[in-house]
């Protein structure tokens, strides 16, 4: 195929919806359910005689978005029922007010879709809504309350008790959309994602938080991809000190003077890491306030106890040690060490193996020249 033709082919191509099977039949079946229900229960209300219309076909596209697009800003309940209610009313009110039937439904669908958007109600089946009551000359305004606002707000209720039993968050809150992701990336805040969607000006079937979580996911695989199958072993350093809990403050002093390092792990008989030891922690304890005389107090407090206090226990690193320490595996990736030192301001992260024994140290410096060798390169760092 020639690629003029082919580049003018491909976007009428369908894309590929990225969910999984078990997704699908998950939104299936609640969208089934649902029309079951609301239709049974419609047509019980309407006495089983079909006096008039006792539900709307519009109804499985509404069932469409509610169970497959859960958390889009379309499938939300107050456009679902308030947005077919002003469709229906649209429609009745020109099917009422204009006899011929192709100047009701341009009429109608020039009035439903700025007047939804002016409620922020938007739902495309409200427009569907409109057209069919316009074009079916109903023209009854109860047609309004039943069976659309009827059908709508059944359609709502078991969409929330479905989608939240099969693990899926509707409606959407602003607070759960928040803490259900990953942490926003500090690359960017949300003021940054308020400007780029006011300069993308368009509307997205996707709600802007699910769309913040998105861009965090993608930067995670983008990490993933330029790291490789890189794991934390590879940039650890093996040689590492550690110190036991019950070990005097001055010799954990010295050894980290006399190494150059400035944390240490502590760990118990069996090399498990229990806590982490590093100079912030000397200087928070030493309440060295004053500038100057952070020396003079650090040495005060490492030389615990005092000669004339010899009932006071002398200070051991159990005592202003970090507990737990967060620490990583060797087996995983580098790219996963990423949100470990950002989210918790970590500047070292002990490494253990598959036994949760000390393994090796990665320092942040560690953390930055690998990055910085794939940022340099565009490949990951060894390659």
């Amino acid at each position: 195929m020639p690629t003029k033709l082919r580049h003018w082919i491909q976007p009428f191509l369908p894309q590929n919806l990225n969910i999984d099977a078990r997704e699908m039949w998950r939104a299936l079946l609640g969208a089934v359910l649902a029309i079951g229900i609301t239709s049974s229960l419609s047509y019980l209300i309407n006495g089983y005689v079909v006096k008039h219309h006792w539900l709307v076909s519009s109804l499985g596209a509404s069932a469409l978005l509610v169970f497959l697009l859960p958390t889009s800003p379309l499938a939300q309940p107050w456009p679902v029922a308030v947005g077919n209610m002003v469709g229906a009313f649209i429609g009745v009110s020109c099917a009422v007010l204009v006899p011929q039937p192709v100047v009701a439904v341009t009429i109608a669908a020039a009035l439903v879709i700025p007047i939804t958007y002016w409620l922020r109600c938007v739902h495309p089946p409200s427009v569907a809504l409109a057209l069919f009551a316009a074009l079916q000359g109903i023209d009854e305004f109860r047609f309004v309350l039943f069976p659309v606002l009827f059908d709508s707000c059944i359609l709502v209720l078991v969409g929330m008790v479905y989608n939240t039993l099969t693990g899926k968050r509707y409606p959407l809150r602003r607070s759960a959309a928040k803490s259900a992701g990953p942490s926003a990336p500090a690359r960017f805040a949300s003021e940054d994602l308020d400007a780029a969607l006011t300069r993308y000006n368009q509307a997205l079937n996707v709600s802007r938080e699910d769309l913040e979580t998105l861009l965090t996911y993608v930067e995670t695989a983008a990490f993933q991809r330029m790291l490789g199958a890189r794991k934390s072993a590879s940039i650890m350093s093996p040689a590492v000190f550690s110190i036991a809990p019950e070990a005097p403050l001055q010799d954990a002093w010295a050894l980290m003077r006399a190494n150059n390092i400035k944390a240490l792990p502590v760990t118990d008989a069996d090399k498990r890491v229990v806590g982490i030891v590093t100079t912030a922690d000397f200087m928070r304890h030493a309440k060295m306030d004053a500038p100057g005389q952070w020396r003079s107090g650090l040495m005060e407090f490492i030389k615990r106890p005092r000669f004339w206090k010899k009932a006071e226990p002398a200070a051991a690193v159990r005592d202003i040690m970090t507990t737990p320490a967060v620490t990583a595996r060797e087996d995983q990736s580098v790219a996963a060490l990423i949100p470990l030192f950002s989210q918790g301001r970590h500047r070292h992260m002990p490494i253990v193996d598959q036994e949760d024994r000390l393994a090796g140290m990665v320092t942040q410096s560690d953390l930055l020249v690998d990055l910085y060798s794939v940022l340099a390169t565009g490949q990951p760092a060894g390659k």
